[in-house]
């Protein structure tokens, strides 16, 4: 009897010390510039989360359906047009805010923030004819951020299903609390990139309580629509300037880039 309990007992004891089974992760490699899938313990799963790795495999989570649109769900991280044609990066304030041809940057000019957050274009790179969206995908228009919009509901709630969820407080998250509305359930992912106003008073600003993204429309010679997501609020607007019934925000503003898909009629 004794010889059959010990190897049973020590099955029981192997059984009970396993480890939990790893998860798959789609995960940003800073070294290579791309994403790959990786697996993480469950104990691991909620920091790779608050840094922008997605839960499943790459080819399967790097994209969301929302109604009849195929969006992005990373902001758009290139530093080259789509014919490969380089994009200037602007350091210098001063000389960001004089420009009018294309331009990126880092978040408040620090690399670290574009495996999380993308990087941070003028809307002059959003309007060059060579392209800044891959083969297959485009900036979209005002129209299309709108069609988006009223899929989900309507501005006032629109961002809440378009935010990820969890909070910097509680350690979940990327956002600060309270990450009004927050249930990402359109699996848009929208993560807090900030902005850079081309203001030289304050160059950088937003990161971690709002994100704000490009259309493709012109509004004026120096203006644009867009869009913005709040820490505070469940809404996906224009900005505090639309009760004048222009965009608040300056084509030489830097933003984050999120692509949808091009629309294919024989689909």
């Amino acid at each position: 009897m004794k010889k059959f309990l010990s190897p049973l007992l020590a099955i029981l004891l192997f059984s009970a010390c396993k480890k939990p089974g790893k998860i798959k992760v789609c995960h940003y490699d800073v070294a290579s510039g791309t994403s790959k899938t990786i697996e993480v313990y469950p104990n691991a799963l909620a920091v790779h989360l608050a840094h922008g790795d997605l839960l499943g495999d790459c080819p399967a989570v790097l994209s969301t359906t929302i109604c009849d649109q195929d969006w992005m769900v990373k902001n758009l991280d290139v530093t080259t047009y789509r014919n490969g044609d380089p994009i200037p990066q602007v350091i210098d304030p001063s000389a960001w805010v004089e420009l009018t041809t294309g331009a990126w940057c880092y978040y408040d000019n620090d690399p670290a923030n574009s495996a999380i957050y993308g990087k941070l274009y003028n809307w002059y790179a959003v309007n060059d004819p060579r392209g800044l969206a891959p083969v297959g995908w485009h900036v979209p228009s005002d129209a299309e951020w709108t069609m988006l919009s009223n899929c989900l509901g309507g501005y006032s709630i629109a961002g809440g299903k378009m935010k990820s969820t969890g909070t910097i407080e509680a350690g979940t998250g990327l956002w600060l609390s309270p990450n009004t509305g927050a249930t990402n359930s359109s699996g848009f992912t929208a993560l807090p990139g900030g902005i850079r106003t081309g203001d030289l008073a304050i160059d950088f600003s937003g990161i971690n309580r709002s994100a704000y993204w490009w259309s493709s429309t012109s509004y004026s010679i120096d203006r644009a629509w867009s869009r913005q997501a709040l820490f505070d609020l469940s809404i996906l607007d224009w900005g505090i300037g639309i009760a004048s019934g222009e965009p608040p925000f300056l084509k030489n503003n830097g933003m984050s880039i999120r692509c949808v898909r091009d629309w294919n009629a024989n689909q």
